[in-house]
């Protein structure tokens, strides 16, 4: 693994696995609810990356759910890796990687899952960065799709800063993220050549409205 480039990784890093789970129940996407919404458009995928795996919440869902494709799972945080291999190596392939240093082969992937926030974690030159590379890594026709908080409502984990700046304070550590929108993610849907994108709203089973992007090559 190259060098991570930015401080937030210590905060995962530092976090009990409990609590970060407890954040899922907190959101309402512990059990995999953001799947729910997108899995019909993906289910038959021969071949499928997730952007940010954690502690395996989707690698879960999609097994609840029999699918059948190949699964790339990219994790940054060393003992999220190690537990991921211990769960689900089977099952997936699980590099050690971040997303702005990761190298991977043009034009080999159906569908790229970024989902609960994690395109928030990225200041914005490398979210752009990030859905750049998932344009060259996907085959025609392929998906890119996005999930976090809908505009400024943001989740019962976080406080808004300023401007579209998010920090979590915890006992361990403090996460900087940035928040998106739908102008940002057009902007950076266009840059990287996608043909189009859309935006889907749902509510989480703890009533928060978060937002889904598609983003199709």
């Amino acid at each position: 693994m190259k060098q991570v480039k930015d401080s937030n990784t210590a905060f995962y890093e530092n976090m009990p696995l409990d609590t970060f789970q407890n954040f899922a129940n907190q959101i309402g996407l512990a059990n995999g609810e953001d799947l729910d919404v997108v899995f019909d458009s993906i289910n038959n995928s021969p071949t499928l990356m997730e952007f940010g795996s954690g502690y395996g919440r989707i690698i879960k869902a999609l097994s609840h759910k029999n699918f059948k494709g190949n699964v790339i799972a990219v994790e940054r945080v060393s003992d999220l890796v190690a537990l991921l291999k211990s769960n689900y190596s089977s099952q997936v392939k699980v590099l050690h990687e971040d997303l702005c240093d990761l190298e991977w082969e043009e034009n080999s992937i159906d569908t790229i899952l970024w989902m609960w926030s994690g395109i928030l974690e990225l200041k914005p030159e490398d979210q752009q960065l990030v859905i750049k590379k998932a344009h060259s890594w996907l085959k025609e026709g392929g998906r890119l799709i996005i999930e976090c908080p809908k505009n400024n409502s943001i989740s019962k984990v976080g406080m808004l800063s300023n401007d579209k700046k998010v920090v979590v304070k915890e006992d361990w550590g403090v996460l900087d993220a940035t928040l998106v929108d739908a102008e940002d993610i057009a902007l950076y849907s266009s840059r990287a050549g996608f043909s189009s994108h859309s935006l889907q709203t749902y509510e989480t089973t703890t009533h928060l409205i978060r937002a889904i992007y598609t983003l199709i090559k």
